[in-house]
């Protein structure tokens, strides 16, 4: 959707550079496009200075901006005067900076509104440059998309995620213009592109709502066979029943390949087929296929039923079942490590009965034995290598210790990108193909090789972790998938119902795997604190996603899916979660947060979101916590009101039948988060990790002194008429 004008490095003499004036660094100002156009100048709010290290305009205009020790530097551009012009939808600037910009966020803030990630979008970082370089931007769409452009309405540009302490960007020239004519060529190729997505997502929803005359009854997957079961009626012709494996796409196959159909002479039918197949020169496992059934064309095959996985109950298991886990209580802890031995004192002291654990493979899997990936794992006939010394320090003990203690721990699968990959042929391998950018990537399934790759991953973590020593017993399918766009990556401007599709397979995946190994372990997908509004620029709302997971549960086979929700309040580092005001008590609330809880119990409690309409998915809050500010610095009033907030989320979450537990995020502060969330200081030369007043409030949550605890710390009367009031939801 951006385009970016890509710059040469930052030259040594910039270093050493205090302002931005023409006199101090010399650089010719580029030509603005030539013809007929009216831009809006634009200015910096000098005053609102407080997310940056300092501003200083200089004389010539421009403006100096020191970046802060934090990882979250914005500054507000000043209201617009009056109306914009329909076509100044391009934000240009002129920019030297002693440091790449990784990425930068606009906010579109109109009049009077308040602060809403909803209203924003991502465009491109900008590299470093000791000349004054030009930066454009096209904003047509969201501009258009949040009603932006009237008189008195805003810009708040996000500059980076990651930024050293007192480096300096310079600004000057910030205007909105026009696009030129090859912004508009640009523009009108990524307008076709949206059309044609549109379009593919359609034929998705059109799928999934459709009543179809045929069916698949019945898939079971044995040791060596797959049995599939159905029946067709209807219209004459020839019928099959077609493989369809995740690298396929079912919206796009005009005539089904020959290799994945097997025809069909009764329109009953019971069949016995081989589980493990070869599609071209690469072996499959028709466990993560769903089957369909088609009837022949002349042009194109015409699908005349939903597809079907196989039924979790009806996967061959490879081991003795472990029983379920029961938490004896609802305290967790997020990011689970063992930190010298202090993960095992913290299990007994806090009474922590759940937790959760980072799984990243391309950090421990390789497609060549090379360094310490020695381990060797064969999947498939084909045989990947592994790191065996980073997973017994980093996964292995905190999970035997968690395991000591009968904890229920959460594996979330996170896919780098490849370049941040240990091997770049694994992670090549395993990275979406249309990944623009992000922190994580949807795996890629779009191809037998790297799904086996994908699908290896999942084998050998299944196996590994199913143990009593060493279990893993959920499974968190990537993070905040409703951002999917940040967080797990598969292009820009991805239509929900597309992402959804994607995400379906990679989740089935992982389940279908993981009932060979743990039948009782289950899925969650992983949530952030929107629910009818989205959480971010270009995300999805919570309450889509959960739509789109009902709807394929019912299309293709329900399975054991549940919520891990994140449900920080709107501003995550004020601890006066109660007095949340941008959620309410309603089915439609705009954010689910510590306050109204309430709302993910009665959406779980609802007939229509159990698993087959009976068993109850419960929730994990699987990185939730209450923050104590944004500084780096403490304060007792916001330590003390953490505290209280702590005291109240533990009293709501444990009057809440469909919530499981939360597990708290995070147990130290960082200060890459820009919220003070831990239960613990930093863990510094200057805090020493020091237990926060929080630590101790959920010491005695839980136990027989919470009572007398609370009551002594005065929370009921911090939090007032909102303590233990659990509100019924409209």
């Amino acid at each position: 959707m951006f385009d970016f004008v890509k710059m040469a490095g930052c030259a040594a003499a910039f270093l050493m550079v205090v302002g931005c004036e023409e006199t101090e660094i010399p650089g010719k100002a580029p030509e603005l496009p030539v013809g007929e156009y009216n831009p809006v100048s634009l200015g910096i709010d000098v005053s609102q200075d407080g997310h940056v290290g300092g501003i200083t305009q200089e004389d010539d205009g421009s403006y100096t901006i020191v970046l802060p020790d934090n990882g979250d530097p914005y500054i507000y551009l000043l209201p617009l005067e009056e109306d914009i012009e329909a076509d100044n939808n391009v934000l240009a600037f002129e920019y030297m900076a002693e440091d790449p910009i990784d990425k930068m966020e606009v906010f579109f803030w109109n009049d009077g509104s308040k602060y809403d990630a909803a209203y924003s979008a991502f465009i491109a970082g900008a590299e470093a440059a000791s000349e004054w370089t030009p930066y454009s931007a096209r904003l047509k769409n969201e501009i258009e998309k949040f009603y932006w452009g009237m008189a008195g309405d805003y810009l708040r540009l996000d500059l980076g995620e990651t930024n050293r302490n007192g480096s300096k960007i310079c600004i000057r020239n910030i205007v909105l213009r026009p696009m030129n004519d090859e912004e508009l060529a640009d523009q009108a190729e990524d307008d076709a592109l949206v059309e044609d997505k549109n379009r593919y997502a359609q034929s998705v929803e059109d799928y999934l709502d459709a009543e179809y005359p045929c069916a698949v009854t019945s898939v079971e997957v044995t040791g060596d066979k797959v049995i599939v079961s159905g029946s067709y009626s209807g219209a004459e012709g020839t019928y099959f029943l077609a493989d369809v494996p995740p690298f396929e796409d079912i919206f796009s196959n005009g005539k089904v390949d020959a290799e994945y159909r097997t025809e069909l002479d009764s329109p009953s039918f019971t069949l016995q087929l081989d589980r493990y197949v070869t599609y071209g020169e690469v072996k499959y496992d028709r466990l993560f296929s769903k089957w369909a059934l088609y009837r022949e064309g002349s042009g194109e095959d015409e699908l005349v039923s939903h597809a079907q996985y196989a039924s979790p109950d009806k996967i061959a298991g490879k081991t003795t079942p472990l029983e379920r886990i029961n938490p004896a209580n609802k305290k967790g802890l997020g990011g689970i490590v063992s930190r010298g031995g202090m993960l095992a004192d913290e299990i007994r002291d806090l009474g922590l009965t759940s937790g959760t654990i980072n799984i990243l493979p391309t950090i421990f899997m390789s497609t060549s034995q090379t360094g310490n990936f020695t381990l060797p794992y064969t999947y498939l006939d084909k045989t990947y290598y592994i790191n065996e010394s980073y997973l017994q320090e980093n996964i292995d003990a905190p999970l035997e210790t968690a395991s000591l203690y009968g904890m229920s721990v959460a594996g979330i699968i996170l896919i780098q990108k490849a370049s941040e990959s240990a091997d770049n042929g694994f992670g090549s391998l395993v990275q979406h193909p249309e990944f623009t950018d992000g922190v994580y990537t949807m795996p890629n399934m779009t191809t037998p090789e790297s799904f086996n790759a994908y699908a290896a991953a999942v084998s050998f973590l299944c196996e590994r972790y199913s143990s009593k020593e060493r279990r893993i017993s959920h499974w968190i399918i990537h993070n905040e998938i409703d951002g999917g766009v940040h967080w797990t990556n598969m292009g820009a401007d991805v239509p929900a119902a597309t992402y959804m599709d994607t995400y379906m397979k990679s989740m089935r995946t992982v389940y279908n795997m993981m009932c060979q190994y743990d039948p009782n372990a289950e899925a969650f997908v992983s949530l952030a604190h929107g629910w009818t509004k989205s959480a971010g620029g270009g995300w999805y709302s919570v309450v889509d996603v959960l739509d789109f997971m009902n709807r394929y549960s019912s299309a293709e086979g329900d399975f054991f899916w549940a919520p891990a929700y994140h449900s920080y309040s709107s501003n995550m580092g004020k601890p006066r979660v109660w007095e949340d005001d941008n959620v309410s008590f309603s089915m439609n609330t705009n954010y689910v947060s510590m306050k109204n809880l309430e709302v993910l119990d009665k959406w779980v409690k609802t007939d229509a979101n159990k698993y087959r309409g009976q068993i109850m998915r419960k929730v994990w809050l699987s990185e939730a916590g209450v923050g104590s500010g944004t500084t780096t610095e403490y304060n007792d009033s916001d330590l003390s009101d953490q505290a209280a907030g702590t005291a109240y989320s533990w009293r709501k979450i444990n009057a809440l039948e469909g919530i499981e537990g939360i597990q708290w995020h995070n147990w130290f502060d960082s200060k890459d988060e820009g919220a003070q969330l831990g239960l613990r200081k930093y863990d510094d030369a200057t805090y020493n990790g020091e237990a926060k007043p929080a630590w101790y409030t959920y010491q005695a949550a839980g136990t027989d002194n919470e009572d007398t605890y609370f009551e002594e710390q005065g929370y009921a009367a911090t939090v007032g008429e909102e303590w233990d009031n659990i509100h019924t939801v409209d």
